[in-house]
């Protein structure tokens, strides 16, 4: 990763955990349901990462698959930071790269992946409309959907040719300026 990423990064990181202005409602202990919440939406990024490095592992450095993979492990790591900070185990992160499907081409794995991109928007869809969240696990879960709805989803619709059908693609690869995918 380069400087520029890795800074990118690290203001990522604190715009997403940073202290709400009750920090005692952050760092409270979490209900059975919002606990079960965030290790849901842990597992289902841990799932991404997996297909996505299947993909890598199975077609090379291919874009947006180089690019979303690292989005995932920072998403995962936004809700392993939610545990941890209440001191709740994190779920093991065992990679099931061998486990996830393989596909044919990049193409057919960029249509997976848009698939895949819509249920994780509506995974957090119903996660928070489940009931009131604590204010750092609303804003880790609005982060989350918001990158999968606008940058990943996005980037695998172009991929698989499904924007430029639709007539909304801006290219292959490129988005706002940006090459591939890139956001967290």
């Amino acid at each position: 990763m380069t400087i520029q990423t890795n800074a990118m990064a690290l203001i990522t990181v604190t715009l997403v955990l940073a202290p709400s202005a009750s920090h005692a409602q952050s760092t409270a202990a979490l209900s059975n349901e919002v606990k079960a919440g965030v290790e849901e939406a842990l597992r289902d990024e841990y799932r991404g990462e997996a297909m996505y490095n299947r993909v890598l592992k199975d077609h090379g450095d291919v874009r947006p698959f180089s690019n979303v993979v690292r989005a995932e492990r920072r998403h995962a790591a936004f809700l392993e930071e939610l545990l941890k900070a209440r001191g709740v185990a994190v779920p093991e992160h065992r990679e099931a790269t061998a486990e996830a499907p393989a596909f044919a081409s990049v193409k057919e794995a960029c249509a997976a992946a848009v698939e895949f991109e819509t249920k994780n928007v509506a995974l957090y869809d119903r996660l928070t409309a489940a009931g009131p969240l604590p204010d750092d696990v609303k804003r880790v879960f609005d982060h989350n959907r918001v990158a999968s709805l606008d940058h990943h989803k996005p980037a695998f619709e172009r991929c698989s040719g499904l924007a430029t059908a639709r007539g909304a693609g801006r290219g292959p690869g490129r988005r706002r300026g940006h090459p591939g995918c890139g956001h967290s």
